[in-house]
């Protein structure tokens, strides 16, 4: 047994090595030379698989120290990476390790809750499958859905957007564990066709957990129980060059790049910016951009057109290229635009599917259409809506919640609850789905997104996979000169980032 675990080390290293082409950011070497403290249990000797994964970090280049569950949490310094194994006795352990300055990575399902890194309710914040007791649930667990590419796991593994594929070669007694993080987290794989049971995700340093505490640094939860790491999915041999096999087998190459994210260097928050700073830099970036602006002509209601009108007018001035098109004209009109704008003017049955498949990229402000933008699913008012004064079961709103301050998206907007507008009035909110990014939601909404966006190549709703960045900037029909300095800013952020992929490539 053991030298077939070494030989399958070995073959797994190196492809490792074969893949750094497609590892993005991420070395596929990040975990050589880094000190790891590795918290395990008390149990029998050879019961579990915590004596394989410390040969395999090993081989690896790190370098391993032991720790158990009562020592204390100060043994974390020095180390670039704390593990945290399914057999430690998570009632002794608490959470020792919440505040850890240290990136952690988990695979003690009930330490999720602890960790802040989802709620505490078992079986509906984090559960372990337990063979005797959840058989059916515990070989749908064997197969997992891969996200989205983009996700910087996914991409570190070079594993491709929606792939269903099994994780562990036998269901058996592994008792993975799932959880259910916070809107800021990216979740890489999940189970039984569920967002909500994520198999693996992630906390960049700095975005809001749950209860609104700030990541210390950075925090990866994944499924792994106390037997599953023998029998992780590899590719190998002749498999390992089929692509189709190679992503299939995806196991062990998420675990390892979920080690090898955890370890390297954080993205650090944006730097603050004034409005206008902000501003000087849209004015350099418009020149030359052309951006169609769709919207409903001759509105009976004067807010609205004002509000329209004034947008407009803004884009202009910061130099764009504008033109102004209504609803009803052809979707060709974006042929050679550099962007798309659709505004909330725009009503959802009369624009119908257009624009929803335009090659460069879009900005959607009409809250009610995000489903025909493939941006989330279908079911109003279940995975979309608004928060306004027209009986809506939440009130109308004009604070929303910074979650990502890492992300360039932010505006260099700090952690926390800020004003996007003036007054209270409708607001988007969507449950959305994993492959977006979503950087604000709604203060007492925990479960609704209402700024978030997906990169090129994503997977979007309905697996859909988007054609050049796509974001929601949730501005009803009448809001735009209801916006704050920071909501200003924060929208001339937007306009940059969803055109800047495609300036530089």
């Amino acid at each position: 047994m053991k030298h077939s675990i070494v030989r399958w080390i070995a073959a797994s290293v190196a492809l490792v090595a074969a893949q750094s082409a497609q590892s993005g950011p991420v070395s596929p070497t990040a975990l050589n030379g880094k000190n790891v403290l590795f918290v395990v249990g008390e149990g029998q000797k050879g019961a579990n698989d915590d004596g394989l994964i410390k040969e395999y970090l090993e081989s690896r280049g790190m370098k391993v120290t032991l720790a158990g569950v009562t020592d204390n949490a100060t043994a974390a310094q020095g180390k670039d990476l704390v593990l945290i194994s399914s057999t430690v006795n998570h009632r002794l352990l608490g959470d020792r390790y919440k505040m850890s300055t240290i990136p952690v990575v988990t695979w003690n399902a009930y330490s999720f809750g602890d960790m802040d890194m989802t709620g505490k309710a078992l079986h509906k914040d984090f559960s372990v499958v337990r063979e005797k007791v959840f058989h059916n649930a515990n070989h749908a667990a064997y197969y997992a859905y891969s996200v989205s590419a983009t996700k910087p796991i996914n991409q570190a593994a070079g594993v491709p957007s929606g792939i269903f594929a099994p994780l562990t070669f036998s269901a058996g007694e592994t008792d993975p564990g799932w959880g259910k993080p916070s809107l800021s987290a990216d979740i890489s794989a999940y189970f039984e066709g569920d967002p909500d049971k994520a198999a693996i995700f992630s906390y960049e340093k700095g975005s809001l957990m749950v209860n609104d505490l700030p990541a210390p640094a950075r925090r990866v939860g994944l499924f792994l129980g106390d037997n599953s790491f023998s029998v992780l999915t590899d590719a190998t041999g002749p498999a390992s060059q089929d692509p189709k096999s190679n992503s299939w087998f995806s196991g062990r190459k998420l675990f390892d790049a979920s080690l090898r994210w955890a370890v390297s260097a954080p993205d650090a928050p944006q730097a603050a910016t004034t409005p206008a700073q902000t501003q000087s830099r849209l004015q350099s970036f418009a020149k030359g951009k052309k951006v169609l602006f769709v919207r409903r002509f001759d509105m009976p209601w004067p807010a609205n057109e004002a509000s329209d009108q004034a947008h407009i007018a803004w884009l202009k001035s910061a130099g764009f290229d504008l033109k102004v098109v209504d609803q009803m004209e052809p979707d060709s009109h974006a042929k050679g635009m550099d962007l798309v704008i659709v505004s909330a003017s725009t009503n959802k049955y009369k624009i119908g599917n257009k624009y929803s498949d335009v090659a460069g990229p879009l900005i959607v402000m009409e809250a009610k259409a995000v489903d025909s933008f493939h941006m989330v699913a279908r079911r109003r008012n279940t995975d979309y809506g608004v928060n306004d004064h027209k009986g809506s079961l939440y009130p109308p709103e004009n604070y929303v919640q910074m979650l990502r301050p890492a992300h360039p998206l932010s505006a260099g907007i700090p952690a926390g609850n800020f004003k996007l507008y003036k007054t209270p009035g409708v607001l988007a909110w969507s449950r959305v789905p994993p492959g977006a990014e979503i950087i604000a939601g709604i203060p007492n909404q925990p479960e609704h997104g209402t700024f978030f966006a997906y990169e090129k190549g994503a997977s979007m709703a309905n697996d859909h996979v988007a054609p050049a960045r796509r974001l929601l900037f949730p501005m009803d029909a009448t809001r735009f000169p209801d916006l704050t300095d920071e909501g200003r800013m924060l929208y001339a952020n937007s306009l940059m980032w969803v055109m800047e992929q495609n300036a530089t490539n």
